[in-house]
């Protein structure tokens, strides 16, 4: 069963959250619970999959994806 990591980059913090995700579908949820505003990346390994950023959360949310 392939598993995914979702790194949560903390704006200010001095170190990013690190979190076990069993698909991409969760990793967008636990992403969007978690981040008001900024950037994540999913990572299978040490190989990046998507770098999501969320986008302004005080209108109308949406998530930038690269």
């Amino acid at each position: 069963m392939q598993r995914y990591e979702l790194r949560i980059d903390r704006r200010g913090a001095a170190q990013a959250i690190s979190l076990d995700v069993p698909d991409l579908a969760t990793a967008l949820i636990v992403a969007d619970i978690n981040i008001g505003c900024g950037a994540a990346h999913i990572m299978d390994g040490e190989r990046i999959v998507a770098t999501i950023e969320k986008q302004s959360p005080a209108q109308s949310p949406y998530w930038r994806v690269a």
